[in-house]
Parts: structure tokens; sequence; C-alpha cells
């Protein structure tokens, strides 16, 4: 062989060494403890089930029979938020803490049942087998834990006549409103919001955001004299402590008037008031600035869900055919509207409206774009709960 020959030689040896040493590196590690617990990466359907869960999760693919796992009640279809207290990112990361394991060891598992109506986390315990059960015949060995990769299902065909019908239903995820009230106030807000003030006479309502600067605000006063320019002026420096600078008058259905405003601490949002006689009434949304093009909106929907009996407030009425259905409270539905529900016609330019289901839990939704038209049972709006769409009525509840 000549010095060429040796030189190939050996460097073939130290590409094939170097792979052995990467393999021996990078192979999971051999599992020491039996669970019976397959993984699998979140599929579309099981991410759309746990909107709790804001990123990461594995799904649980398959359960052995008579395997740790099955003694513990944990079923295929569950999510694996985390493992002894470890946020899981991905199936790998779920299979990797699982195969380091050895027989004896305890681990919790905490999951998101998606199979089962209420979609709450719980926290289940199980010890590992040295090994499966006696006569069970697999085609890895040891058949301790697996990970696998499920891929998505390709993005639904342009104008595929059954697109719509088959995507749209998982994907519509209406935001989850929480009640808040105080006195005989009373309002839907996201999760994290907080009563920040309230008046005796519930002439005062303010809900806010507990990390964030979003303010909900409903007011009645009276006027005794002063502009409604003035006052709004007066009563935004006081509230948010910097001078305001507020947009034109904008007239709205039903007597109503919205202005835009902002201030030098970087506060934006929106007014909508109306005057009657000495009195007004007024529903204030504020938020950041930089946030605006988002968050107004929603902090306005929450705004315009409030309702107080305050002093003065006019008598309720029949409804006017102008409000759809997912703007007005379900008493307004029946014939008998109060004043925020003729405020929350100003939902049409937000772009946003109000929808319950028959346990009285309300959601936020985008009334053009979240309607299904071949839903189940029937046109309307729907959200995904246990593996089923479950059809939702407009309307607030309160």
């Amino acid at each position: 062989m000549g010095f060429k020959g040796i030189i190939v030689s050996v460097a073939v040896g130290l590409v094939l060494f170097a792979g052995v040493v990467l393999y021996a590196i990078h192979r999971a590690p051999r599992p020491r403890g039996f669970s019976g617990l397959q993984f699998s990466a979140l599929t579309p359907a099981a991410s759309a089930r746990t909107p709790l869960l804001a990123r990461g999760g594995a799904e649980i693919a398959a359960v052995l029979d008579d395997s740790p796992a099955d003694k513990a009640k944990i079923a295929a279809g569950e999510v694996v938020s985390a493992i002894d207290g470890v946020s899981i990112q991905s199936a790998r990361q779920a299979s990797d803490l699982v195969r380091r394991r050895a027989a004896g060891d305890r681990i919790t598992l905490t999951l998101y049942d998606t199979t089962k109506g209420e979609v709450h986390p719980r926290d289940v315990s199980l010890t590992f087998d040295a090994a499966p059960p006696v006569g069970k015949k697999f085609s890895v060995r040891p058949p301790r834990t697996l990970a696998k990769e499920i891929f998505a299902q390709p993005f639904p065909a342009a104008h595929a006549s059954w697109s719509r019908r088959i995507y749209l239903g998982p994907t519509i995820r209406p935001l989850a409103l929480s009640g808040l009230g105080a006195g005989q106030c009373n309002v839907f807000a996201p999760e994290l919001w907080r009563v920040a003030a309230h008046s005796k006479d519930n002439s005062l309502f303010h809900v806010m955001a507990n990390e964030s600067f979003a303010h909900a605000i409903y007011k009645t006063a009276k006027l005794n004299g002063a502009s409604p320019d003035r006052f709004l002026s007066d009563y935004l420096q006081t509230t948010f402590g910097a001078p305001v600078v507020m947009t034109p008058p904008q007239k709205r259905s039903f007597g109503f008037v919205v202005r835009d405003f902002g201030n030098n601490k970087g506060g934006a949002g929106f007014l909508l008031y109306r005057v009657t006689g000495n009195r007004i009434a007024l529903w204030l949304a504020a938020v950041p600035g930089g946030d605006a093009g988002w968050a107004k909106p929603l902090v306005g929907a929450v705004a315009l869900s409030m309702r107080c009996a305050s002093p003065g407030a006019p008598a309720l009425v029949p409804r006017n055919l102008a409000l759809p259905e997912t703007a007005v409270a379900l008493r307004c539905i029946d014939g008998q509207c109060g004043e925020t529900d003729f405020a929350a016609g100003y939902l049409t330019v937000l772009r946003l409206g109000y929808v319950h289901n028959l346990k009285g839990d309300m959601f936020l939704v985008h009334p053009r774009k979240d309607f299904w038209l071949n839903g189940a049972e029937g046109p309307g709006y729907y959200h995904q709960i246990g593996g089923e769409n479950e059809k939702l009525m407009p309307g607030r509840i309160n």
C-alpha cells in the first residue's frame, strides 16, 4: 500500500471514529425503567383543544396495556405540559426525561385532558417498573418510552368545496371572558383582570388588567353647566394624571358620540358618550399608544360589556333591529334594552361581538370572520371543546 493509501485509510478511520463518538454523544439515553408511555408532537387538533396551554407540550400518542402509565389512568390523547415541574416543549424532550428514570423511580406528569368536556390541568404520578409485563411482544427492545413526530395536515386547498367546512371549526378560537362585579355593576373581561374602582351609587365602574396598562371605565355624572368637552378633558386628566388631546367629536347612532384621545404619558384610547339633559354617560377604553391597533378593540369590548344600575339611567326600551345580537345582552334580544346595549352598537366598528354557551361561559368573537356557515348544528359560532365543536349563541348574559 502506498503512502497515499495509508493517508486515505487513516482519514477514513478517523471519520468513522468521529461518527461513532458523535452517535454515542447524541443518541437518546438507554432507558432504565419501563413506563409504557409513547409521546408525539402536538397535532393541530390537540393544540386547538388545549387553549390554556400557551406554548410547548407533547401529546401522549399511546399507552401500553398493564403498564405503569395505564395503571395511573393516563390516556392516549392527553397533553403533557410538564414532567416533575419541568416545562415540556417537545415530544423528544418528554421522552428523554422519561428515559433517564430507573425502576422504582416516581415522576409526576402535568396533563391537560383533551378528551373530556372541561380542559383543566391535572397532576398524575406513576412509578416505573423494571420491565414490561410478562408475555408482551414488542418490536423495540426494551420498549420503555418512544417519541415520534406527527406532521400537521396540509393547509386546505384554496377554493376546495370541503376546505372551510373541515378546517374552520377547529381553528375558531374565541377569547374566553370572565365575569367581574361590584355593587350593582358587572362586566366581562379576559383572565387576569380585576376591579380597580367602584362607587357606591354605581355611577363609576373601573376594571383593569393586572400586568399591563389596559383600563375599561363606565362613568355617569351631572354636567352642572359644564360643556362635555371640559368635563371629558378634566376627567381624563384626573384619571390618568396627564394632559390629554382629543379628536373632534364623531356622531354615532342613538345620540352617541365617539372621540379618540392620547396623552403625553403614552396612553391612548377612545371615549364613547351620550348626553341626555344634565347627565352624561361614558364608556372609556385606555391602552398604551403603541398597542392601540390591537388592544383598543379588545379593551373597548370590555368597556362596552359593562352594565350598572346607575343613577338617572334611562328606562329600558325595545330593541332596535340595527343592533346586532352579538352586541347586546339577552334581555335586550328579548326586548328590554338599556343604555349599554345601545352604546355597544360601536362594536360593529371594533369588529367584535359577544357569544355564550348554555353553561353561561362568555366569549369574544369576530362576528364576520368566525361565523361558520356549515357548522354541524347549523350556521353559527363555534368553539372546540373535548374534541367536539360546541355551538355558541349570540349575546351577553349580563
